[in-house]
C-alpha cells in the first residue's frame, strides 16, 4: 500500500475512534449530570434548584464569552498548519501558546468578575440569596478556560480521546462532589441557598480536574504527532514560521463571531431567567411558587431537552476539521456538497424520533427520575420544550458547517435574530395568566427554529450548496410519527399490568423499533446515509 493511502487510512481510523470516544463521554457526561441533579432536585425541591440553577445561568454566559469562539479557532487554524513542511511544529506551537495565554488572561478577568459582581447579578435575577452560589462557581471559569484552550488544539490535530478522557473525569468529580458537598450542607441543618451553593461548588472542583487531566496529556499529544515540546528541542524549526501577532489576529477573526454568537444567546438565556420570575409576579403569582417553576422548569425539562443533542455534538467536533479541509481543496465541489446535505440529513435522522418521543413521553419520563409531584410540574412543560430538540440540533450542525467553511459571521445573524423573538416572546407569553410558566418553552420553541431557518437559510447562500430539505426530512419525520404513536400506545397497553419503570422503558423500546423497521420499509437510508454512519 502507498505510504499516502496508509496515512490516510491511519488518519481515517483516528477521527473515527476519537468520535466514538468523544461520543461515549458525552453520554456518560451527561449520565453523571443526571445522577447529580436528580437526587439534588429530589433533596433541595423546586427552590433549592432554582438557586443552583439561577448562579449556573451567569455562569454559563461568562463560560460562553470565555470559551465558544477560541476553540473552534485553535482547531481550525491547527488544522490548517497540520500539514506544513517545515515550518509545521513552529506554528503548531505558537497557535497552542497564544490560544493558551489568551484564555489564561480570559479566565482570570472573568472569574473575578462573578466572584465580586455576585451580589450585582443576584440583585439583577430579584434573587438576592443567588449571590453565594454565584461566588462559589466562579473559580471554574479559570479552569475550563485552560482546558479548553487545550481542547481546541487538540481536536485540530485529530486528537479527541484527551478531551474525552478529560470530559468524564470531570463529570464524575462534579456528581461525587456535588453531591457529597451537598449532602454535607444538608446534614448540617443549613438553609436551602447555602446548600445549592454547596453543591454547586462540586462543579468548580470537576472543572479543575479536568483542567489537570488536559494538562498531562500535553506532553503525550506532542510525541503522538511529532512536535517538540519547545523550539530548541527543534532543531528543523522554521525561520519563515507565522508571527504570533498574525497568528492572533486569525484566532481573533474566527472566535469573535463565533463567541458572539454563543454569548448572545446565553446572555438571552441569563435576561430570560429575569424576565421568568418578573412576568410570573407581575401576572399575579407569589413570589415564591414563581421561584418554584422557574426551579423545575430548569432543573427537570431543561435537561431531558438537552440530552437528544449529545449524539450530534460528536460529530459536529469531528467534522470541523473535516469540512475545513474540504472546503480548502477546491478541486472537488461535489465531495463538500455531499458531506454537508448527509451531515444535515443524519441530524434530522437522529434528532426527530427524539423529539417526538420525548414529547409523548414526557410524564412517564420524568416520573421514571423524579418524585411523582415535581414530574407532574414539568411535564407539561417537557411536551412544549421538547419540539425545540430537532431545530437545537440542526443549530448545531448547521453552526459547525458554516465555521468550518469560514463563514463565522452568519450564525451570529441567526443567534440575534432568534434571542429577539426569545426575549419578546418570553415577555408577552409569560406575563399571560392562562400560560403562566408554559410561556417559557414556547418561547424557546419560536427561539431555536429562527435560529435554525437563518442558519440554512445561509448555509445555502454562503456554499452555494443546494438542500434538498423536503426529500431530506420527509421519510424520518414520517417514521418519527410513527415511532411516537406506537411508543404511547405501548405504554398504555402495558401500564397498571407491569411496573410502571419497566412499562416506560419497554415503551421506548418498542417505539425505537418502530422507528427503525418504518426507516427500512420506506427506504429511508440511503447509500451516502450509511457510508456517513459507518465512517
Amino acid at each position: 500500500m502507498p505510504k499516502n493511502a496508509a496515512n490516510h487510512k491511519d488518519t481515517k481510523q483516528t477521527l473515527a475512534l476519537g468520535v466514538f470516544f468523544l461520543t461515549v463521554s458525552n453520554v456518560l457526561t451527561k449520565l453523571c449530570g443526571m445522577f447529580l441533579k436528580v437526587p439534588l432536585t429530589n433533596a433541595l425541591g423546586d427552590t433549592g434548584m432554582a438557586y443552583f440553577n439561577l448562579a449556573y445561568a451567569v455562569y454559563k454566559w461568562f463560560y460562553m464569552i470565555s470559551t465558544a469562539g477560541l476553540p473552534v479557532a485553535a482547531a481550525v487554524l491547527t488544522a490548517r498548519f497540520a500539514g506544513e513542511g517545515d515550518t509545521r511544529c513552529e506554528n503548531l506551537r505558537r497557535v497552542r501558546n497564544v490560544t493558551l495565554g489568551a484564555f489564561c488572561a480570559v479566565g482570570i478577568f472573568g472569574s473575578l468578575c462573578m466572584f465580586f459582581g455576585a451580589p450585582l447579578f443576584a440583585s439583577l435575577q430579584q434573587v438576592e440569596n443567588a449571590a453565594a452560589s454565584i461566588s462559589a462557581i466562579a473559580p471554574a471559569l479559570f479552569c475550563i478556560c485552560i482546558a479548553s484552550a487545550l481542547r481546541g488544539w487538540y481536536q485540530g490535530l485529530g486528537s479527541l480521546l484527551p478531551a474525552s478522557i478529560a470530559q468524564v473525569a470531570e463529570a464524575c468529580t462534579k456528581m461525587v462532589c456535588g453531591l457529597c458537598f451537598g449532602t454535607y450542607a444538608i446534614s448540617r441543618g443549613y438553609p436551602i441557598y447555602t446548600v445549592a451553593a454547596y453543591a454547586i461548588f462540586g462543579l468548580t472542583a470537576g472543572c479543575l480536574l479536568g483542567m489537570l487531566v488536559m494538562l498531562i496529556a500535553l506532553p503525550v499529544v506532542h510525541k503522538k504527532h511529532r512536535i517538540p515540546l519547545t523550539s530548541k528541542q527543534d532543531r528543523a524549526s522554521g525561520t519563515n514560521a507565522v508571527s504570533c501577532s498574525h497568528l492572533l489576529h486569525q484566532l481573533l477573526r474566527i472566535a469573535i463571531p463565533v463567541t458572539l454568537s454563543a454569548s448572545v444567546l446565553s446572555l438571552c438565556d441569563m435576561l430570560d431567567s429575569m424576565i421568568v420570575i418578573r412576568r410570573l409576579c407581575g401576572a399575579g403569582m407569589a413570589e415564591d411558587e414563581a421561584l418554584r417553576l422557574y426551579g423545575n422548569y430548569t432543573a427537570l425539562a431543561v435537561p431531558m431537552f438537552n440530552l437528544p443533542p449529545i449524539l450530534i455534538y460528536p460529530v459536529t467536533t469531528a467534522l470541523i476539521p473535516v469540512i475545513t479541509a474540504a472546503f480548502e481543496n477546491k478541486k472537488d465541489p461535489d465531495k463538500r456538497s455531499r458531506l454537508v446535505t448527509t451531515s444535515i440529513s443524519a441530524t434530522a435522522y437522529i434528532a426527530l424520533p427524539c423529539a417526538a418521543g420525548m414529547s409523548v413521553m414526557a410524564e412517564p419520563l420524568l416520573r421514571l427520575l423524579y418524585r411523582d409531584d415535581l414530574a407532574a410540574t414539568g411535564a407539561p412543560m417537557l411536551k412544549i420544550l421538547s419540539i425545540a430538540t430537532f431545530f437545537l440540533s440542526m443549530l448545531a450542525m448547521t453552526n459547525a458547517i458554516l465555521q468550518a467553511a469560514d463563514h463565522a459571521r452568519y450564525p451570529v445573524y441567526s443567534i440575534c435574530a432568534g434571542a429577539v423573538v426569545k426575549l419578546i416572546s418570553s415577555w408577552v407569553l409569560c406575563g399571560r395568566p392562562e400560560l403562566g410558566i408554559l410561556g417559557t418553552p414556547l418561547s424557546t420553541v419560536l427561539c431555536y427554529t429562527t435560529m435554525a431557518l437563518c442558519n440554512l437559510y445561509f448555509v445555502v447562500r454562503a456554499t452555494g450548496i443546494s438542500l434538498p430539505l423536503f426529500r431530506a426530512l420527509w421519510k424520518p419525520a414520517l417514521c418519527s410519527v410513527l415511532c411516537a404513536f406506537t411508543a404511547s400506545a405501548a405504554f398504555g397497553l402495558l401500564y397498571g399490568r407491569i411496573s410502571e419503570a419497566i412499562a416506560t422503558l419497554g415503551a421506548v423500546a418498542i417505539g425505537g423499533i418502530t422507528y427503525l423497521a418504518a426507516m427500512i420499509a420506506v427506504r429511508g437510508f440511503s447509500r451516502d446515509l450509511v457510508a456517513f454512519f459507518k465512517k
